[in-house]
């Protein structure tokens, strides 16, 4: 394939001035089940992990891609033991993270279980373990898928997760918080943290890629003087299939560096706490007055289709989430937008219903166990209704109120606390076991 000079100088600028990177190349590790699991996923750690960190800095100094950071997903706890040994768990986490430290990997997940209709031994001591577990290591990631569109909503589970997390909230000021999912229909080739893990079913190692690139969507917006909705599409489209293509091939380098599987590249655009890499900023440059306003939905619809369109046609197999992330305190134009008070709790979930992170890393006060279920709940359920993945971050904060910036740090940025409601008794959270699954169910086979 040719390419023309014009090509080659807009993937310049988009690498050097508008913040395009490799969010992160994700390795896929499936663990074996064996008594001695914490050991052994450790090894695999770092045995792993050293030629993961080599083959991406081999990558970055060849072909000038930045990569931003280097994982590894491992297998989730309820497919490697089946012993629900809370201790076994922590000392699982510790030493996973102290490999991942030695070699230089920034994170791993699949620290996590699949609880989707009820709670087995695992899953039990994986929800005592957490607290602990989270608090005391920095680069273990956490998850629990809690439900999908073929089994239903397990409420119990969310309940329960819900206390241990306020839990970690309090033990870690609402940070550790940012490393634990509560999910449904997760899949098993998420490149991001915290949901990735080594799905069933899959070459025992993979790669796959997240990409990002909203400072590139909004410059080519801005250019493009598009005057229809049309016009606007193709300009998306066009910018998505190369920042999707540009994921593919660095995944494909490194891959071949380790001589292993090349997976999918998950499509969606996920920002930072950067100036100039918001997702708000691209549907503010669309010409919506402020994120949150009237319209905003319609323009985060068209950026997704678009998004969507573009990158199937880059790549060979997508995955992941592949929607579009809308992080209150890692996009510094959601900032913003909330200090405006343009963004309430209930517009981000109606956002949702477009997109597939779903409530993603949002402050909030201090509230009771019963209204971090049911918030948590409420927004799961549109995943399991439009059978998409869907997950839920949110930020318990210790001693904040609604409008406090609070300062996560690093990558994890700064978010401001939302007010949420937290009335009570709330009795409808409480009641035991799951919500059947729609009737979308029966459509689907």
């Amino acid at each position: 394939m040719m390419f023309r000079t014009e090509e080659i100088a807009e993937v310049t600028e988009m690498l050097h001035y508008l913040n395009l990177d490799i969010r992160a190349v994700t390795l896929s590790l499936e663990v074996p089940s064996d008594k001695d699991y914490p050991e052994v996923a450790a090894s695999l750690v770092e045995k792993w992990g050293e030629e993961l960190v080599r083959a991406v800095r081999e990558v970055v100094e060849e072909h000038g891609v930045p990569i931003v950071t280097s994982r590894i997903a491992l297998s989730p706890l309820n497919v490697i033991t089946s012993d629900g040994d809370i201790d076994r768990m922590i000392e699982y986490a510790k030493e996973v993270d102290e490999a991942a430290r030695r070699v230089g990997v920034d994170a791993v997940g699949g620290f996590g279980t699949f609880a989707n209709t009820g709670l087995d031994e695992v899953t039990k001591g994986f929800l005592e373990a957490l607290p602990k577990a989270l608090s005391t290591t920095e680069r273990v990631f956490g998850f629990i898928n809690v439900g999908g569109t073929w089994d239903g909503l397990n409420i119990e589970a969310i309940y329960s997760i819900s206390g241990k997390l306020i839990e970690l909230a309090k033990l870690t000021n609402a940070t550790g918080n940012a490393k634990f999912l509560v999910s449904v229909n997760l899949p098993g080739d998420v490149p991001f943290m915290p949901g990735a893990h080594h799905g069933l079913g899959r070459p025992s190692a993979e790669i796959n890629v997240a990409v990002s690139g909203p400072g590139v969507v909004e410059a080519a917006i801005r250019r493009s003087n598009a005057r229809t909705f049309r016009d606007l599409h193709e300009e998306i489209k066009k910018v998505s299939f190369k920042i999707s293509r540009l994921g593919e091939f660095a995944g494909k380098k490194v891959a071949q560096k380790m001589g292993i599987e090349m997976g999918s590249v998950d499509l969606s655009l996920a920002p930072t706490p950067k100036m100039g890499d918001s997702v708000a900023k691209v549907v503010e440059a669309m010409g919506v007055p402020s994120f949150g306003a009237p319209g905003t939905l319609t323009a985060l619809a068209l950026v997704i289709d678009a998004l969507k369109k573009g990158g199937a046609m880059a790549v060979s197999r997508f995955g992941g989430f592949s929607g579009l992330f809308i992080p209150l305190s890692e996009d510094a134009g959601m900032l913003e937008a909330a200090e405006r008070g343009t963004v309430d709790i209930y517009k981000l979930v109606a956002y949702t219903a477009i997109c597939s992170a779903g409530l993603d890393m949002v402050p909030i006060p201090m509230v009771s166990k019963e209204t971090l279920a049911s918030l948590t709940a409420d927004q799961l359920t549109i995943g399991i209704v439009h059978n998409k993945p869907m997950g839920v971050r949110l930020l318990p904060v210790p001693n904040s109120k609604p409008g406090d910036v609070i300062d996560l740090g690093g990558l994890l940025g700064k978010g401001v606390v939302l007010p949420l409601e937290d009335l009570s008794p709330n009795s409808f959270i409480t009641r035991e076991g799951h919500m059947p699954p729609p009737v979308l169910r029966l459509q689907l086979g």
